[in-house]
């Protein structure tokens, strides 16, 4: 091969993997949610799948669901984030770790189960697949809701039953 010809396919096999990455898929899927008493507006989390994995560079992605205004979506903002906010970061298994910042004390994990991303948490001692957080408040004059208790629902690992547990909240 000569020079001009080893050049030429090199030039073809960069456009080829810069096109590979240019024209990778990344899809956003549903985690869970958490739900409020104060209104019907929802914060979803989804976790971002590039090519069939979780894309490491940003695994996990939060909204508002604005179901009380008629539907749509809008950011979580950084005020907001102090409630719905999250710490996510890929541990040496491959699998992501993953602390909410309205439950702090229950870290999870994340990872695929068949292609599909689950986020493990312990619901009442069991491994469970979080499905959703209700969050029951109180309104105060502040303006800053005090949170009375939130109940985790998930899927029992093992069972496949719907499980959950209420933790209550003290100031």
């Amino acid at each position: 091969m000569n020079k001009t010809m080893r050049i030429g396919f090199l030039v073809v096999l960069a456009c080829m993997f810069f096109s590979a990455i240019a024209f990778a898929e990344t899809t956003a899927v549903n985690l869970f949610r958490i739900e409020r008493n104060t209104n019907a507006n929802i914060v979803q989390y989804d976790v971002n799948i590039t090519n069939g994995e979780i894309d490491a560079s940003d695994p996990v992605i939060s909204y508002w669901v604005l179901h009380a205004r008629g539907g749509g979506t809008a950011p979580v903002t950084a005020l907001q984030r102090r409630a719905y906010g999250f710490r996510v970061s890929q541990n040496q298994a491959g699998h992501f770790d993953f602390v909410l910042t309205a439950v702090r004390e229950r870290p999870m994990k994340i990872y695929l189960v068949n292609g599909i991303p689950k986020a493990e948490i312990t619901i009442n001692d069991r491994p469970a697949f979080l499905q959703r957080v209700f969050v029951d408040a109180t309104n105060r004059a502040t303006g800053i809701p005090r949170v009375n208790f939130y109940i985790l629902t998930g899927i029992d690992i093992e069972t496949g039953q719907e499980i959950y547990e209420q933790i209550n909240v003290r100031d």
